[in-house]
């Protein structure tokens, strides 16, 4: 089982499984926070504490198999 899906994880024999995170998807997000943080900044407002869920992606391959 593998973790960020990284190239070795499909090459590998048997490819491993791994858990795919939406990295361009959390960049935008943080991104956007950020500049929402320097806008309230420089309109003087105060700057709140922001929390976001997004979800990942299993995918399944070689390495792992359904039980019967």
């Amino acid at each position: 089982m593998g973790f960020d899906d990284v190239a070795q994880a499909n090459l590998s024999v048997p490819s491993l499984t791994t858990v795919r995170q939406p990295m361009e998807a959390m960049g935008a997000m943080s991104a956007g926070i950020v500049l929402e943080a320097i806008k309230a900044t420089n309109q003087n407002r105060d700057i709140s504490v922001v929390r976001r869920k997004i979800p990942a992606e299993l995918v399944a391959r070689e390495s792992t198999r359904a039980l019967k």
